[in-house]
């Protein structure tokens, strides 16, 4: 695992090509799973493709195809039909391994998937969901300001968004305690094991634990309603229920871990910025925004082609793999000016983060609802200074992780 410690504000680094032999290697055949690719060189190696070739083709992994510019990006993600999820959208992966729904699915399945999943992430449902959520932020944050001092990415960007899936679905505490785990294990493996024996069957005996509680102790969380929920118009099957609980499960936290550790990253880095979202609180939305823009939590994900199509001035063969970059995409400076800043005046803010059509992220109103509670909270205590830098690395080639936080809150007068 590659790791490399970051320039606080976030911005591309501009080191020589003489001193990082990989870029021109990694510009001409991108592989997200090498070696030496860190997130700060990746964001290099977007720059140096959106620039030259925005529709570019890699040897990597038996061939694939590369896009980069916002708009190219976009359209991909509109078009299910021509650019297929069910071929899995990570890639490469383990012979075997289960998709995830309903993110690697196609109609009719993934409408039959999405409209079982989505009734816990509805907006009506979330706000129903704000004390309880105030409760949970509140709970994990109160601590370390009044210690003075913690690890915002141990004591709070890991455990929030696990306790805050579990409030949603209706994970046990032990659930929660296993799925960091197992996901970290999982995004190492996958990637390269000639099967999923080394990853799938812990999951597996995870949810089954969970399927049977909520099956035998019916509950008021939505793991009960689901189980019990005709799928299909027929009762729905325990691989069924596997494919979403580790969509919940993983999706549900590790992109809202990383764009949370990123966005106090941020403003551990720049105190005045913590300033700013308190003596204006109607920022708090921008500041939310920009986090996931600026920190695309996906770096990229695949789709394949089922016919041929063009793409710009690049005619793409039916049955090749596509590579979206995201996080290149979300720093287009077509769209975005002064892309590789974290600018809360930038106003109607576009990214692709919670994806585009019909796979759109369905948890992105909690996502935003828990990340503009956390700033909230922490208007509640001193400001926060960074007393070490963290390192960022990738975890599946893809999730762009922070290692650690450590901080230190003002004492009395000093925020």
């Amino acid at each position: 695992m590659t790791r490399t410690a970051p320039a606080a504000d976030g911005a591309t680094l501009s080191h020589p090509v003489s001193r990082c032999p990989h870029l021109a290697r990694l510009t001409a055949d991108f592989d997200a799973h090498d070696p030496h690719l860190s997130p700060d060189l990746a964001l290099r190696v977007h720059r140096a493709i959106r620039t030259t070739t925005p529709v570019a083709h890699s040897r990597a992994h038996g061939g694939t195809w590369i896009v980069s510019r916002y708009h190219d990006v976009r359209a991909v993600l509109a078009d299910h039909e021509t650019f297929s999820s069910a071929s899995g959208v990570f890639f490469p992966r383990a012979p075997g391994t289960p998709r995830f729904a309903p993110l690697e699915y196609d109609p009719p399945e993934q409408t039959r998937f999405r409209t079982a999943m989505k009734p816990p992430f509805l907006l009506s449902r979330v706000r129903d969901l704000h004390g309880a959520l105030a409760d949970l932020v509140r709970a994990h944050l109160t601590p370390m300001a009044e210690r003075g001092h913690g690890d915002l990415v141990a004591e709070l960007a890991v455990p929030l968004p696990l306790a805050v899936v579990g409030l949603a679905v209706g994970f046990t505490e032990r659930a929660q305690h296993s799925i960091r785990e197992l996901t970290s294990n999982t995004w190492a493996r996958m990637p390269k094991d000639d099967g999923p024996g080394g990853f799938w069957p812990a999951f597996a005996a995870l949810f089954d634990s969970e399927i049977r509680r909520a099956r035998e102790r019916s509950g008021d969380d939505y793991l009960s309603t689901l189980v019990r929920s005709p799928f299909d118009g027929r009762p729905v099957r325990d691989e069924e229920l596997h494919v979403m609980l580790v969509a919940y499960a993983i999706a549900g936290h590790e992109t809202s871990m990383n764009t949370l550790a990123h966005l106090l990253w941020q403003l551990g880095s720049r105190p005045g910025l913590q300033s700013a979202l308190r003596r204006d609180p109607s920022l708090v939305p921008a500041a939310v925004e920009e986090a996931l823009r600026l920190w695309t939590p996906v770096d990229h994900g695949t789709r394949v082609t089922t016919r041929p199509v063009v793409l710009g001035d690049t005619e793409i063969p039916a049955g090749a793999r596509v590579v979206l970059l995201t996080g290149a995409a979300n720093r287009d400076p077509e769209v975005f000016p002064d892309p590789d800043t974290f600018r809360l005046d930038r106003g109607v803010n576009r990214h692709l983060t919670f994806g585009h059509g019909i796979h759109f992220c369905l948890g992105a109103h909690l996502a935003r609802a828990e990340f503009a509670q956390v700033l909230r909270e922490l208007h509640r205590h001193p400001v926060f200074t960074l007393t070490d830098e963290p390192t960022r690395y990738f975890e599946n080639g893809r999730h762009i992780c922070l290692d650690r936080l450590p901080v230190r809150f003002a004492s009395g007068g000093e925020g």
